[in-house]
């Protein structure tokens, strides 16, 4: 019994004695869900590894700014000083859009070093400014970012990738489309958001829908994409067609016959019955405009 108290004695008078640990004033995750370790959090310590592993599962699991004083109160050991006074938890892909992409529709993922670093990890009076003249568009990027202290003077250079996404509003199915269906309406889609690297491949608006068809099973909650879609033939050839003289003055309309089949938008040659030949454009089923 005596044995046992002077052990625990013992390991008290050890857990007490002072320690210090210094942490990095900043650290920039490269995603928001990463698990840190103590080479990220810890810059440098007196303490023993199972405090500093206490301390980085602490940070790891927050965000935004943390007092180094709650960081003392999650010890038990109350002879710990932890600086810097505090600690701040950012996520690097925030940080790119806000210093590259900030008045735009474009946002940063996949971000990894080119320096075999798992975080960007600042000391106390350092901070980090980004340059990328190709991150105006979307893609995989090279990303160079300046570590810098006024006040110590010094600096160093870190590079990362990353990949560059465009969000924009798409169409989603509301039902399933089977390709055998003649036509389509607004009321088979609704609107949504989603970060694309292709957006000239996406359909973000329902202008002239009922003028097209699918050519493919779409499923229902699919995003609609201009590859999924085929216009209709609106004139076709040996049908006759209503034809539409207009500007700002004259709106005649006369029946003509098309020279072939064509689709919405289409320019196509019509005569008129009296063997006129004009051109004009497809605007709906079996009719042709000619703007004056």
């Amino acid at each position: 019994m005596k044995f046992v108290l002077i052990f625990f004695s013992i390991l008290n008078f050890s857990y007490a004695e002072d320690c210090k640990i210094e942490l990095f004033s900043k650290i920039y995750k490269l995603e928001a869900s990463q698990i840190l370790s103590s080479k990220d959090v810890v810059y440098k310590s007196t303490c023993a590894s199972d405090i500093n592993a206490k301390i980085t599962q602490v940070i790891s699991n927050a965000s935004g700014i943390i007092p180094s004083s709650i960081l003392e109160n999650e010890l038990a050991n109350k002879n710990v000083t932890i600086s810097p006074r505090k600690i701040s938890i950012f996520e690097l892909n925030t940080t790119l859009k806000d210093q590259l992409s900030s008045a735009t529709n474009l946002y940063f993922f996949n971000t990894h070093s080119l320096n075999q670093v798992s975080t960007l990890s600042l000391t106390e009076g350092e901070t980090a400014k980004a340059a990328c003249e190709s991150c105006v568009a979307v893609g995989e990027k090279n990303i160079k970012v300046d570590v810098i202290n006024p006040i110590a003077n010094t600096s160093r250079t870190l590079w990362f990738t990353s990949k560059i996404f465009e969000k924009i509003k798409v169409l989603k199915a509301k039902r399933n489309l089977g390709f055998q269906e003649k036509s389509l309406s607004q009321e088979d889609f609704y609107y949504d958001e989603t970060f694309t690297t292709m957006p000239q491949n996406i359909l973000s608006n329902l202008d002239n829908i009922q003028f097209y068809k699918p050519n493919k099973t779409i499923t229902t909650g699919s995003i609609i994409t201009t590859m999924d879609l085929q216009a209709v033939n609106l004139v076709t050839y040996g049908t006759p067609v209503k034809l539409m003289l207009k500007n700002q003055n004259i709106n005649l309309s006369n029946n003509a016959m098309p020279a072939r089949s064509a689709q919405f938008g289409e320019a196509i040659e019509v005569q008129t019955t009296s063997n006129r030949k004009l051109l004009g454009r497809v605007i709906d089923y079996n009719k042709v405009v000619i703007e004056l």
